[in-house]
């Protein structure tokens, strides 16, 4: 955003903005006359528009209840002198006198009817025009016709001239006609008053109208006449000739006429719902204006409700629709507002010289203090001119930027010393410099929160002086200073209200106090503010002090934490995890602080002392997922139990199977002293079989090759088996066995099975081009349990597999913590963390390095790892070394490149084993040492 509004003000000066802005305000102002005309001028004709549309309706609607009320009249009279089809039959020529002077007076009325029940019809009509004589073949001198038609039979035709009287009579085949069939006929049966068609097309001419009748449900008959809507198209068109105006009868909106008649061919009824711009009206029927755009141009649409009255309860509900053209409406108002633009215009050409010359009067001063500002921008300050204007505002603005630059560029100066502080201490000290500069003042306290002994107080951070405020609890900001003022009293100063800061929590940081000489007068409101906002920094560091130091210390339990779960886990290495950090740091203490001999320059900074401290305690935190049966795995066949267990129950049966021959051959009658005799060797050989067995098991001895032969033997030896060995499994194992055998089956006494031979799930193999660069070779199983496998372990009680799982703590301990994000000085805690297992000669693990490429702090963890592995008392499968056999044997593991020669001799010869053995060994552990004698086993 700083960057947008630089380039913006580079670029346009004031003298614009200003000209611009009333350039702008004039032509606002003028759009805003023309908006107000505009719409002025809109409302007047679109009131015009409803004005001549309710002209149109007032017009229609008299029309149409005129000829209404004549149809229902004419129609009331029918049926009161009893115009039947059986009276007409009789005396054609009766009811003329009647129905003559009806079509005269209803020249839009084509014919009156008469229907009957059985579905015959009477109609009369006049022959208005040559074109319906022609449409009904009517003699030239006929004016009059009455028609019979009847369901199923040929129509009969009478023609009359103005007497009345009949000039001819004539039958058409062609035209039959079924009464009942007609829209109105049923619907007038069913009301007593006057009902009224929806629009349709006449059966005898084909054009369409609507139809009136009146029916007498006693009779079983309907009086009716058919009326045309034509005329209307023409007074739409005529009450508004520039727009497209619909007359639609509710609720189908079917129309009854138009303004454009033609837009719909002649044999089909008119639909609003083809006619552009009506749409709308089909989902929103009552709708009183909209707009529409049809053919690029935009559309005006209205519509009011006509409804009118036919008879005492028939009522017309009709809608009047119009489209107008809403250029051809707005034409006035569109060339009144081009003239409102265009004299706009000229008001702005003839203001603009004018507004120019202010705008430079106004522009100039401000110009030169945006020159100042500019140079306070680019932090230039240097060479600022004192400026004075004749108006007050730009006068006090001027001397308000004099007073700006000289306290920014004293609050520069200090910010760019306390840039150069390393460290929290050093730069609380530059900011309290920094204020007793700014203030004028002779001594700057800080002080800072802090727990001493579980109670709050404040801490004054000072190396020369100590000083220490005891704070009570939740004590309000007055009652805190009040303390602090109160135990500041007698220092020859008059100190200033303290200034407390908190934390964005709410919490107390710290506070800075302010000595001032007793004749200096007191801080002014302005300059006290400006203080509290520069203390921010000091409460900034504060609190990130604080936080940096929670962080750590949190950091820090739980690495011991981790720890002491490690060395929870077993009891063979209760106590390793903490013992062995404080060797390492011990060592690299004497190395960091040695003048003389190879480690000199050896100085560790306070980064890499973090790290070394972090790396050292979680130097065995793969252990974690070590099973703990491996680790404490004291007998051959031990895994989360010891299956020897297993192994004498099976001997056992053998015992048991002896005992069961000897009883079945005394049953059979067999000798007893040769069956007594079998059985007791019997007895004798298991017996001694199962002791060798166990011999074996205890893991204490080399087995030799007579051993495992002796081992195959007894391996050989079957029993056997009756119950189902896949029952009450876990699905893990039940998956491993597979399906289960037919029993009863006879079983080896030592077996190798399938199934326990465990792989690697695919997510645990580590391949060759692993990503931490590990070369421990991993075996094919994960475990393999069978007992002749175990119990042939040549030395120990550990198979291949599982000592690959007791080493390969270094290869977790490597994959967790490069798992881990670190800040850049901890990122080599991996491997310093995961190194001590390696050797010297690149024999080691995890990643077979040589000295050279491992840093001389994991060399220090390799050898605190193996003296306080040999020295540890709490080992329960072995006794403490003391001092000089520990160093003995890791003076063997120096020539055979275990551990680096270099740094076992300075171990040595600052007796660093002494001071690590008066701390953590028992005093019997602390025999002499000939150090000579040591360090010469070295070669």
């Amino acid at each position: 955003m700083s960057f947008f509004h630089s380039r913006f003000h580079s670029r346009f000066s004031l003298r614009v903005y200003i000209t611009s802005m009333f350039t702008a305000l004039i032509i606002l102002l003028g759009a805003v006359l023309i908006y107000a005309q505009h719409r002025h001028n809109s409302a007047f004709l679109l009131a015009g528009s409803e004005y001549r549309l309710d002209v149109l309706k007032n017009r229609l609607s008299r029309q149409l209840e005129h000829e209404l009320s004549n149809i229902h009249t004419g129609l009331t009279l029918m049926r009161s002198n009893g115009v039947t089809l059986a009276t007409s039959e009789q005396d054609p020529a009766r009811w003329w006198p009647l129905l003559h002077p009806l079509l005269t007076a209803n020249p839009q009325v084509t014919a009156f009817y008469v229907g009957e029940s059985d579905g015959r019809i009477l109609a009369f009509r006049m022959m208005r025009d040559q074109q319906v004589r022609t449409a009904f073949a009517a003699p030239e001198t006929a004016d009059l016709m009455m028609v019979i038609m009847a369901p199923d039979s040929a129509a009969r035709r009478f023609y009359f001239d103005q007497a009345y009287r009949m000039v001819d009579e004539t039958e058409v085949h062609a035209e039959s006609f079924d009464s009942r069939t007609r829209p109105w006929f049923a619907p007038s049966l069913a009301q007593p008053d006057l009902h009224i068609t929806p629009p349709y097309h006449f059966h005898s001419s084909q054009v369409p109208g609507i139809t009136l009748s009146l029916g007498d449900a006693g009779q079983q008959r309907v009086w009716a006449a058919d009326l045309l809507l034509r005329d209307l198209d023409a007074q739409l068109k005529l009450g508004l000739p520039e727009a497209r105006t619909l007359l639609l009868q509710a609720p189908a909106f079917q129309v009854l006429a138009s303004s454009q008649p033609d837009s719909a061919p002649a044999d089909t009824l008119p639909d609003f719902h083809g006619l552009k711009g009506f749409e709308i009206l089909s989902t929103r029927p009552d709708l009183a204006s909209w707009e529409v755009e049809l053919d690029g141009d935009l559309w005006l649409g209205q519509q009011t409700p006509l409804t009118l009255t036919a008879g005492s309860n028939s009522k017309l509900d009709l809608r009047l629709s119009t489209l107008i053209p809403y250029r051809k409406l707005m034409a006035n108002a569109l060339d009144f507002g081009r003239t409102q633009t265009w004299l706009t215009l000229l008001i702005v050409a003839l203001s603009l010289p004018v507004v120019i010359m202010a705008s430079r009067a106004i522009s100039r001063p401000l110009r030169q203090m945006a020159e100042d500002l500019k140079g306070i921008q680019e932090f230039d300050f240097n060479g600022l001119k004192a400026r004075h204007y004749f108006y007050r505002e730009l006068d006090a603005l001027a001397r308000a930027i004099t007073l700006m630059h000289r306290t920014l560029a004293g609050f520069i100066q200090e910010l760019r010393s306390l840039s150069q502080s390393d460290d929290f201490n050093d730069m609380l000290q530059r900011l309290s410099q920094g204020i007793q500069h700014l203030s004028g003042g002779q001594r700057c306290l800080v002080y800072r929160a802090r727990q001493q002994e579980h109670a709050p107080c404040l801490v004054l951070l000072d190396k020369e002086q100590q000083h220490q405020v005891p704070l009570p609890d939740k004590a309000e900001p007055d009652e805190l200073s009040a303390l602090l003022l109160q135990s500041l009293e007698g220092h020859g100063l008059r100190f200033e209200p303290p200034w407390l800061l908190y934390d964005r929590f709410g919490k107390l940081n710290g506070a800075i106090v302010l000595g001032l000489g007793y004749g200096a007068a007191p801080l002014s409101a302005g300059k006290r503010r400006f203080i509290s906002h520069y203390s921010e920094f000091a409460n900034l560091a504060l609190e990130d002090m604080t936080l940096f130091e929670q962080q750590q210390q949190m950091t820090e339990s739980m690495i011991r934490v981790i720890a002491s779960a490690i060395d929870a886990k077993s009891p063979y290495t209760s106590g390793h995890c903490q013992r062995v950090p404080e060797l390492t740091l011990m060592l690299a203490r004497a190395a960091h602080h040695s003048d003389t001999g190879n480690y000199a320059d050896f100085r560790l900074s306070e980064r890499e002392w973090e790290a070394l401290y972090l790396a050292s305690w979680l130097h065995d935190c793969g252990k974690v997922v070590t099973p703990e049966h491996v680790i404490d795995k004291a007998t051959k066949l031990e895994t989360i139990y010891n299956r020897l267990h297993e192994i004498r129950m099976r001997f056992e049966v053998l015992k048991r199977d002896a005992d069961i021959d000897y009883w079945q051959g005394r049953a059979g009658g067999e000798d007893e002293p040769r069956l007594a005799s079998i059985r007791a060797e019997q007895h004798r050989q298991l017996d001694e079989d199962f002791a060798f067995i166990a011999n074996l098991n205890q893991g204490g001895e080399t087995v030799n090759q007579a051993q495992l032969e002796r081992l195959n033997r007894i391996a050989e030896r079957r029993w056997l088996r009756t119950l189902d060995n896949t029952l009450g499994l876990s699905w893990e194992e039940q998956q491993r066995r597979g399906n289960s055998e037919p029993v009863p089956a006879w079983e080896p006494l030592l077996a190798d099975k399938p199934w326990h031979r465990i792989p690697y799930p695919a997510r645990e193999r580590i391949d060759d081009d692993n990503p931490w660069q590990i070369t421990l070779v991993q075996p094919e199983l994960k475990l393999d349990l069978g007992e002749c496998h175990n119990l042939s372990i040549a030395r120990g009680t550990l198979t291949p597999e599982e000592r690959y799982t007791i080493n390969a703590h270094m290869v977790h301990t490597l994959i967790m913590l490069s798992e881990l994000h670190y800040p850049d000085h901890l990122s080599d805690v991996p491997m310093l963390a995961a190194g001590h297992h390696e050797r010297m000669d690149g024999r080691g693990y995890p990643r077979s390095l040589k000295a050279g490429e491992l840093p001389l702090q994991a060399r220090m963890m390799a050898l605190a790892d193996v003296f306080e592995a040999l020295t540890a008392a709490d080992r329960p499968y072995k006794q403490p070394k003391r001092l000089s056999e520990a160093l003995t044997i890791m003076a063997a593991m120096v020539r055979k490149q275990h551990l680096d020669p270099g740094l076992f001799r300075f171990f040595v010869e600052q007796e660093l084993y002494l001071q690590y053995g008066h701390r953590f060994l028992a005093p019997g552990q602390l025999d002499p040492v000939n150090k000579q004698q040591i360090l010469e086993l070295m070669s």
